[in-house]
This record gives C-alpha cells, sequence and structure tokens, in this order.
C-alpha cells in the first residue's frame, strides 16, 4: 500500500510540473508575441509617420533605428531559448505524465508487487529528470509562484477524479 502511495504522489506531482511547464511556455509564448508586434508596429508606423510628418525626420529615424536594433538583440534574449526549452519540455513532461496515469491503473488494482511498483516509479522519475536536462541543461527552470499554486489547483481538480470514483464504488 505504501508503494502505491509514492506512485500516486509521483505522478500527481509529475502531472503538477508538466502544468507548471505549460504556464511557463504559455506566458514566453505571449511575451515573445508582445515583442514581435511592439517591433513591427514601431517600425512600420514610424516610416509611415516619417512621410507625413517630415519635420520630426530625426525622431522617425531614431525609432526605426531603435526597433531594428532591438531585432537583433531579440535573437540574444532568454525568451527564444526558453522558449524552444519550454515546449520540448512540455511535450515531454504531459507525454511521461499520460504514461504515469495510465500505469496507474494496474499499480491501483494491486496487480503490481511493490518492487514493480517501484521500478514503473524510478522509471518515472528518470525520464523526468533527463526531460528537464536536455530542456536545461544549465540552468533550471523560472521559479514562478504564481505559477506553481495555479498548477497545484489545476492538478487537485484534475484527480480529484479519481478520488470521487473511488467513493463511488
Amino acid at each position: 500500500m505504501e508503494m502505491q502511495r509514492l506512485y500516486w504522489q509521483e505522478m500527481i506531482t509529475l502531472k503538477r510540473d508538466a502544468r507548471y511547464v505549460d504556464l511557463c511556455l504559455a506566458r514566453t509564448e505571449t511575451i515573445d508575441r508582445c515583442i514581435k508586434g511592439a517591433l513591427a508596429i514601431a517600425a512600420s508606423s514610424s516610416i509611415g509617420s516619417w512621410i507625413i510628418f517630415k519635420e520630426y525626420s530625426f525622431l522617425w529615424a531614431t525609432i526605426v533605428a531603435a526597433s531594428q536594433v532591438l531585432q537583433v538583440v531579440k535573437e540574444y534574449l532568454p525568451y527564444k531559448n526558453r522558449l524552444r526549452a519550454l515546449t520540448g519540455l512540455s511535450q515531454d513532461l504531459n507525454s511521461i505524465s499520460l504514461a504515469a496515469e495510465n500505469s496507474w491503473f494496474r499499480v491501483s488494482s494491486g496487480s503490481l508487487y511493490d518492487e514493480d511498483i517501484h521500478e514503473l516509479r524510478f522509471d518515472l522519475k528518470q525520464r523526468k529528470l533527463a526531460a528537464v536536462q536536455k530542456a536545461f541543461p544549465a540552468a533550471g527552470l523560472p521559479n514562478n509562484k504564481r505559477f506553481e499554486k495555479r498548477a497545484d489547483e489545476e492538478v487537485q481538480d484534475y484527480f480529484s477524479i479519481y478520488l470521487s470514483q473511488g467513493k463511488e464504488a
């Protein structure tokens, strides 16, 4: 019974981590889109305004030049690399989480020995570690307390289905 509880906890933690990464990914995608949109608007509106208001040509030229510099610098901002890393990590963690859920039936039914459950649990931990190290080999994931809290709440709601099914039986 203890091994089942440990597997359950591992499955919940894995799902929470996958949800946290999804939230970080959504935020990073939003920031990336905002940067791209702001740069596109700044460059195109400045060129149009330059034509209309020629007396402010220095201002418009400065805005165009600044947007071009930001366009180049943007490639070195952490968002592009983080976006790529979070996308891969999200896919990996969600896949591992789904596999854990699939194995839960065998774990919860009591058809596996403790050592089998331990092996399943250890495999989940190894796969998660490999996915995180592949996505972020040098530094870890950014820490966001708001996302952590939201991921915890969403995962509790998600797994409450399992708990309510157990009470009906």
